[in-house]
């Protein structure tokens, strides 16, 4: 299943908009009025050289403490990878068209969460420079969680910071117990369900175990007593799985119902149109498994003379 993440991303810094600004811009955080946030959902860039048209990550208009009427814009873009060569210049484009449409006054940020620890970093400002005289520097807040170390974290009292955790530099080996403690943080929280569910689905995204780290964080979990309020939350979630799982079947029983009634009443069909088949020919027709095909051959024997003409 691909992983859509930069929608994983967005929905999480809506949900946890002021708890973002608070731990990556703390500066630009004490300015804001947080009663006061508009998500601008429909905020698009356009290259007009290319005749490309993009919707921006995450825009967000928000007020000022100072009061009146004064507003920023706070532009945030998601990135799961590095792939783009000239992403500063991509930045600097975007902030240029949301002030010309807006006129405001901007804070620009970037989060990479690819895997990668790069040996070049991507620069966090876009230069330009004509005849060696430089005409625009413009800088944006790059925040690379891989490079981030996750123990300056958990001390924190950010909720969010205990989802984001999970993207962030630490070993192989400490996988499973730091995926404990990342829900152990976020379950002691004093976050509202909804949101913690959100916090909780991050991680389980993000630090996925294989299963003999299964086996060591069930491990884990059942023999540690601080752990208990995790090992609460796994048979809850193994409960949800198990239902899931239930539906998923019934809704498979009923696609192989349908396409089992279909099959017997095209074999009634070929019989009758092109006499006894033949067992080959009858294996070869049980052979589709798919509802369309079942579908798209009904046409086909309507035209066709001979069971060998549907090319089966």
């Amino acid at each position: 299943m691909t992983i859509d993440h930069d929608q994983i991303f967005k929905q999480l810094i809506e949900a946890f908009f002021q708890d973002f600004m608070e731990l990556f811009c703390p500066g630009e955080a004490k300015l804001i009025d947080f009663s006061r946030v508009e998500f601008m959902r429909e905020e698009y860039f356009t290259d007009v050289g290319l005749g490309n048209r993009r919707r921006l990550d995450l825009v967000v208009k928000v007020g000022l403490r100072s009061g009146g009427e004064k507003y920023v814009l706070v532009h945030v873009e998601f990135e799961s990878s590095r792939k783009e060569r000239d992403f500063p210049r991509r930045m600097y484009q975007y902030h240029c068209q949301l002030f010309l449409r807006h006129d405001l006054d901007i804070i620009p940020i970037a989060v990479f969460s690819d895997e990668a620890r790069w040996r070049e970093p991507v620069p966090d400002h876009f230069e330009m420079t004509v005849a060696g005289e430089t005409i625009v520097r413009f800088h944006y807040r790059l925040i690379k969680l891989k490079h981030l170390d996750y123990r300056e974290f958990l001390g924190s009292p950010n909720p969010l910071a205990y989802a984001l955790m999970a993207k962030m530099d630490y070993t192989r080996r400490e996988r499973v117990r730091l995926k404990i403690d990342f829900l152990r943080l976020i379950l002691k929280s004093d976050v509202d369900p909804a949101r913690k569910s959100l916090l909780i689905d991050f991680v389980e995204t993000y630090v996925s175990l294989d299963p003999q780290e299964r086996i060591e964080f069930e491990q884990i979990v059942s023999s540690d007593h601080r752990y208990e309020e995790v090992k609460k939350m796994v048979t809850v979630y193994e409960q949800k799985g198990i239902e899931k799982g239930i539906e998923q079947g019934i809704e498979q029983g009923i696609e192989k119902g349908i396409e089992k009634g279909k099959k017997q009443m095209l074999l009634l069909v070929l019989n009758k149109k092109f006499g006894p088949l033949s067992d080959m020919q009858q294996q070869t027709f049980l052979r589709i498994d798919s509802t369309q095909e079942l579908d798209h051959l009904l046409l086909k024997i309507m035209d066709a003379n001979s069971f060998e003409e549907l090319n089966l």
